[in-house]
């Protein structure tokens, strides 16, 4: 994978760091609570065919600024600040959890200056019966397990690795603690908080993709966004978990790219 580029722009008076690459339509991509470090496989196989933009959220890794986002309609206008702010002309929205929520809440509220959407695994919905897991009560070391269909094969052993040097098992926690807090504080105690009747204002064309083993986000919560959102449908990748984007990134941007086209 050749180099990505780093911009910095200034978004409300918060410092936001985007990763970009690529050449085509622009794509901007929302990442979510796991799997956000770096540029990952997948967004290298969509840079072969847009223009991809991928920031770093407040209040992940080095970024700062969250304590000045108090509550989801904050959320909202920084983004839609944020695709002003780098001139995106109708982007195509690509968000995976909790940075699918978000594509989803900005896609309620301005349809009208997006090109497609795709909600992967997303955050955001309720169901009584089929409530999926509550990660935030689960220990460090058994999170992995959750993430991935298959946390023993060698062939993921680099997705969330573990690490023997001290100082970066302590930067990975505090990493860690960060990144949860900042989606706690717009997921906790009930990840919905309304975007189930926000949602039917969706007006661009819709793909909602969510994953057969994925305990987090469950099957039915992608049925009930689909089913929502009129220009929509919905797959389901099978023998993959939450980080499908990771775990299998050439079916993830097969079927997206081929929505997107």
């Amino acid at each position: 994978m050749s180099e990505f580029e780093t911009i910095n722009v200034d978004v409300q008076n918060i410092q936001v760091s985007v990763r970009k690459k690529g050449t085509g339509p622009p794509l901007l991509f929302l990442h979510g609570a796991f799997g956000y470090e770096g540029w990952p496989k997948f967004l290298d196989l969509f840079s072969e065919h847009f223009t991809v933009y991928a920031p770093i959220h407040p209040g992940f890794l080095e970024s700062e600024g969250i304590e000045k986002i108090n509550d989801l309609y904050d959320l909202v206008l920084f983004n839609l600040d944020l695709v002003d702010t780098l001139e995106l002309d109708n982007p195509h929205i690509v968000g995976h959890y909790f940075g699918a929520m978000i594509a989803a809440e900005i896609a309620s509220v301005c349809s009208h200056n997006l090109g497609k959407l795709v909600i992967a695994n997303p955050a955001g919905f309720w169901i009584d019966e089929d409530p999926g897991l509550d990660y935030f009560i689960v220990p460090d070391n058994e999170i992995r397990k959750h993430l991935l269909a298959h946390p023993d094969d060698s062939k993921y052993s680099d997705i969330f690795p573990e690490i023997d040097d001290e100082s970066e098992q302590d930067q990975r926690s505090i990493d860690k603690v960060k990144a949860l807090s900042t989606v706690a504080k717009f997921l906790w105690p009930v990840p919905d908080k309304g975007l189930s009747r926000r949602i039917t204002r969706v007006t661009c064309e819709t793909l909602v993709v969510t994953s057969e083993k994925d305990p987090i986000v469950p099957v039915s919560h992608g049925e009930k966004a689909s089913s929502l959102i009129k220009n929509s449908e919905h797959i389901t990748l099978q023998g993959v978990g939450h980080l499908a984007p990771l775990e299998d990134p050439e079916n993830f941007v097969t079927y997206i790219r081929n929505f997107l086209n």
